[in-house]
């Protein structure tokens, strides 16, 4: 059927969103993590001149759409875009367009292969229908520069940090390069007061001898965020130790959703009103006990008997 021919909600859920102005369409497009080739780029251009007014908007979700596209016009362009390898994408009570920052791949600070999760966040969920839009966003490390916090499911790459002991001089290096301030030394030993450790990993490389390592990497899960009239910032969930365990965890959320969120009720809003801990409960229950997969930070102080 052409897509001429359809109402404008159900255009809607494929990333054809009505204009104010008569039988024009503002084409969305599908952008996992908001990358893009420069050949794809370039076709994005010359499909907006020829379909559109020549210009297309970058949106706050990293992705591109084009406006001004006449509704006789959408069978056209679609096709187009699928061959340029950047379809039409998703609006209305769906799943959006997965946000991610560069992560490991580009940042020092990253920690995460952001887009790699990114990518299976996108192939699992996106499109996906729900009671209302759901907005994910991936951050490689506690910077958080993709706003995970302020989506209705985020995920933080966080990193422990391990320590040896041996041959430790208490130049206090650690001490400068720790944001958080999180390593005190006190007269021959070294000390990490865990509530002040964000799991930032700056600290990793910092020892001029090394005696810092990487202990643990993980991905620290965080819902209910969202931003518009109302904001709020999500709860963490849980920490997992793969992106497998961080798709099969949402997975559970997002069936959970469907059951529990009225139509058109922000998922941070469904949470205040079932109880977050009631939904904590029964997503991370004993058979998805992931949890226990990820050692304990048990004690507030760890302390290192520096070498003499």
């Amino acid at each position: 059927m052409s897509l001429e021919k359809l109402d404008a909600s159900t255009l809607k859920k494929s990333g054809y969103m009505k204009q104010r102005q008569k039988d024009l369409f503002v084409v969305r497009l599908r952008m996992p993590c908001g990358n893009v080739t420069c050949e794809q780029l370039a076709g994005i251009g010359e499909i907006a001149k020829k379909y559109g007014t020549g210009y297309v908007h970058i949106t706050t979700r990293q992705g591109i759409q084009i406006p001004n596209v006449d509704i006789h016009n959408l069978d056209a362009i679609t096709k187009e875009l699928e061959d340029n390898g950047t379809p039409p994408g998703s609006c209305g009570p769906r799943v959006r367009n997965i946000i991610a920052c560069p992560g490991g791949s580009e940042c020092n600070y990253g920690i995460i292969d952001t887009y790699g999760l990114g990518g299976l966040l996108d192939k699992e969920f996106f499109g996906e229908d729900m009671p209302v839009k759901i907005k994910f966003a991936v951050t490689g490390c506690p910077n958080s520069c993709a706003k995970p916090q302020e989506n209705d499911f985020g995920i933080i790459g966080v990193l422990k940090p391990g320590l040896y002991t041996e041959d430790c001089t208490a130049c206090g290096t650690c001490t400068f390069m720790c944001p958080e301030k999180a390593f005190v030394v006190e007269d021959t030993k070294v000390k990490i007061f865990w509530d002040k450790c964000n799991l930032c990993g700056a600290c990793i490389g910092a020892c001029p001898t090394d005696l810092i390592f990487e202990d643990w990497k993980g991905y620290k899960l965080f819902v209910g965020g969202k931003i518009g009239k109302h904001p709020k910032l999500g709860k963490e969930l849980t920490i997992v130790k793969s992106p497998q365990e961080a798709v099969a965890i949402f997975r559970r959320i997002i069936d959970w959703s469907k059951k529990n969120t009225n139509v058109g009720e922000r998922f941070g809003d469904c949470l205040d009103r079932v109880g977050f801990e009631r939904f904590r409960k029964e997503i991370l229950s004993e058979e998805f006990a992931f949890e226990s997969k990820i050692p304990e930070i048990s004690s507030s102080i760890t302390s290192i008997k520096i070498g003499v």
